[in-house]
Order: structure tokens, then C-alpha cells, then sequence
């Protein structure tokens, strides 16, 4: 039996990508084992309500800065990440890079060499030098999967776009499988590095069966994220929701970003009116999104054209709402565009920036709930036929077979 073990710098309970991969992996046979990093105590008891419905291997390099027993390596692997990161301004070759951009990068490294596997799979960039680490050890060969694209992220210093061009340029021509989450971030991997275009694969998810329930009375309309923060459309929905008159409800779930962030924008559903309407919601295990959501009327998926990375992306709020059943309204991305093309009953498109397109999409659905219910029924029925894990995981092992042939 064929050993595959997937290296991430992700808490795997915020990272549904990489467990849809190995619970994939597992039930076809292979034996999985993701290696990761432990740095957050909330997050890593999400990690283990996961682990226990699961049965591939989940191991991890601890340090929580709010364990006593951890809090010494911890402070260990941060000095020695700040020793390496002023390295980096003199070069980033003999190892400085990988070190620079994971603190645990030795750690995660050689337990990934201890599963002595028969092929890896990096989950981000800063993942990519322990996995070929844990590869050539093992001589055995290894990939990449690009959920992003990593340096068209937003806010990102030159010195950390330096960093991460260099390990990616460095890497990516020694991969053996390459795959990305969107059309538009496969096609800039292929462009900027020139080696060949990864296959696509959609940051879906697996068919659930879900009530379609009716509209609600006042339409209620959903957002989340793992982080309710700024620079994700948000600003612009508070005041188009304050141009709207009729009755709704707008529902936010997620991790606050900071308390001041939750003090601003609570401050201005004040000051547009519609404080009342706002409804806020903590996070929720990535197993109860879909079941959680079928709740709302209208997922929205507000991305903006802050980093090249957001104009390309699809995120995978969007498939979870479609499999929840949620008629869409989504800005104008690249990405968006793309994938809404193929459904355009399902959802509605507002322009980017455009606090009126989006109030008039909103309003739209509030005054027409027969055309809302025929757009759940479209998006619901775009998850089944197309949009799910089940046809996207095949092009998973489409890639991946030749790699362990």
C-alpha cells in the first residue's frame, strides 16, 4: 500500500482543503499522514474533533505560545526564525529562505522524513522546502498544490515577495504534480515561473444531503470567512445594506479580526442604519458549514481587487453556498466571473467597489422571492451535477497516480 504524507503550515481545522485531499487519499487505499504545524490552542481543538470521526494520521510540531510545557520552544523557534530573517537581507540561498519563512521549518522537515513516504504533497509555499527536504531524504519525489497565489497576496512587503518568489522558483521546476484551486492562479504559476500550467481543482465540496428549505421571512442573507476583518468587502456591504428599506436580516460569521475592527464596523451599522439588521456568528468546524448554512437565503461573495491574488481566486465560500443551497450575489472578479458563468440562474454579479450594484442585487432578491427560491433551486442543483468533491477529486488522482506508478 502506497504511503502519501501532505505537508502544510495550516492548522487542519482551518484548512479544508487539505482534508478533503486525505480523506480522499484514504479511502482509496493509500495510507495518509499530514504533517503540520500546532501554534494556536483554539485552533488545535478544532484539529482534534476533526481527527476523531478520521482515520489517516494527523502529526504536528507543538508549539503554543499559551502551553507552559511549549512556551520554551516556542520562544526558541522565534529568536532562531528572527536569527535567520536577518540573514535574509544578506541572501536567502543555503537554507536561509525556508528557515526565514517557517519558524518550525527543521522540526516540520524532519518529521516529515520520518514518514518516509512514498510521495509528498506541499500545501503552501513556505511548506515547499521541507517536503522536498523529506522527498530527496527518502529519494522520492513530491508536489505542490497552490491554493493561492502566494505572492499576489495582499499587503505583501517586498522582502517577504522576495522570500517567497525565491522558494517557489526554487521548487516548483523539482515538482512532479502541480495543482491550483482556480483557473486564473494556475495560468500566473504558469506565467511567472514558466513551468508547465497546474490542472485545476476547484476548492469544492463533497455532495451533502441538505433540506431545501423555502424562503425565509425577512430574507436573510449570509457571509463568512474564517476572519471577519477588513479588505474583504464588508465596509461596502454594511452600507448598502443601509440603502435598503425593506425588511432582511445580514448575517456575519467568523473570527473577529481584532476588537477594533469589531468596534468600527459596528459603528457604522450605526451610522447607516442598520445595526438592527446585523447579526454576528463565532466559527464553526469546516464539517458544518454546508448543514449550518442552509439556514440563509443569499451567500455573498465579496472579494475585491486588493491583490491580484483576490481577483483570481474562487473562494470556497462560494461552493459551500451553492451546496447549502444559497442563491448568490458575487462581485466581479476574474475568479467569480469565471465559475459564475456557468450557473448564471443561480446568482446575481455586482460590480466591484459599487456600494449601489450591490444594494440593487440585494434589493432585487427581497422584492422578488419567487425568483430567490428558483435561484436556491439553480445553485443547489449546480452543486450536484457539477461543483462538488466528487468530480473534482477525480482529476486529483488523474495527477496523482503517474506520480506513485
Amino acid at each position: 500500500m502506497k504511503k502519501i504524507c501532505i505537508v502544510t503550515t495550516r492548522h487542519i481545522s482551518y484548512n479544508p482543503r487539505v482534508l478533503k485531499e486525505a480523506d480522499t487519499l484514504h479511502a482509496l487505499g493509500y495510507r495518509v499522514t499530514v504533517v503540520t504545524i500546532n501554534n494556536h490552542a483554539g485552533q488545535s481543538q478544532f484539529d482534534d474533533e476533526l481527527m476523531q470521526s478520521r482515520q489517516w494520521t494527523l502529526k504536528t510540531v507543538n508549539f503554543r505560545r499559551t502551553v507552559p510545557a511549549e512556551k520554551r520552544k516556542w520562544l526558541r523557534l522565534s529568536l532562531k526564525q528572527r536569527f535567520f530573517h536577518l540573514l535574509s537581507r544578506i541572501t536567502l540561498r543555503f537554507g536561509i529562505a525556508e528557515r526565514t519563512a517557517e519558524k518550525s521549518f527543521d522540526d516540520l522537515a524532519a518529521l516529515a522524513k520520518d514518514e518516509r513516504a512514498d510521495f509528498y504533497i506541499a500545501h503552501h509555499a513556505e511548506a515547499l522546502g521541507a517536503a522536498s527536504f523529506a522527498a530527496r531524504a527518502n529519494d522520492t519525489r513530491f508536489g505542490f498544490d497552490a491554493e493561492d497565489f502566494h505572492t499576489g497576496m495582499e499587503d505583501m512587503s517586498p522582502a517577504y515577495y522576495a522570500l517567497i518568489t525565491f522558494l517557489e522558483q526554487k521548487y516548483l521546476p523539482r515538482c512532479q504534480y502541480l495543482t491550483a484551486a482556480a483557473d486564473g492562479i494556475a495560468a500566473a504559476y504558469a506565467d511567472k515561473y514558466g513551468v508547465r500550467r497546474p490542472a485545476t481543482i476547484l476548492n469544492v465540496f463533497p455532495r451533502e444531503t441538505t433540506e431545501q428549505k423555502e424562503v425565509h421571512s425577512p430574507v436573510r442573507f449570509y457571509w463568512y470567512s474564517q476572519v471577519i476583518g477588513p479588505k474583504r468587502g464588508l465596509e461596502m456591504l454594511i452600507a448598502a445594506a443601509g440603502r435598503i428599506h425593506e425588511p432582511f436580516e445580514l448575517h456575519l460569521r467568523g473570527s473577529w479580526h481584532n476588537e477594533a475592527y469589531k468596534v468600527e464596523l459596528e459603528r457604522l451599522a450605526v451610522e447607516c442604519g442598520c445595526a438592527e439588521k446585523l447579526f454576528f456568528h463565532d466559527p464553526i468546524l469546516a464539517k458544518d458549514i454546508i448543514g449550518d448554512a442552509v439556514n440563509y437565503d443569499v451567500g455573498l461573495g465579496l472579494e475585491l481587487d486588493v491583490s491580484i491574488n483576490k481577483y483570481l481566486a474562487v473562494s470556497n465560500k462560494l461552493f459551500s453556498y451553492l451546496m447549502s443551497g444559497l442563491a448568490l450575489i458575487l462581485t466581479d472578479t476574474d475568479g467569480q466571473k469565471g465559475i459564475y458563468s456557468a450557473f448564471p440562474s443561480a446568482g446575481r454579479l455586482c460590480r466591484m467597489n459599487d456600494t449601489e450594484s450591490l444594494a440593487e442585487a440585494m434589493r432585487f432578491y427581497i422584492e422578488n422571492p419567487g425568483r430567490l427560491m428558483e435561484a436556491k433551486k439553480a445553485a443547489r442543483e449546480a452543486a450536484v451535477t457539477r461543483f462538488n468533491w466528487e468530480n473534482e477529486s477525480a482529476r486529483l488522482l488523474e495527477n496523482i497516480k503517474p506520480c506513485l506508478a
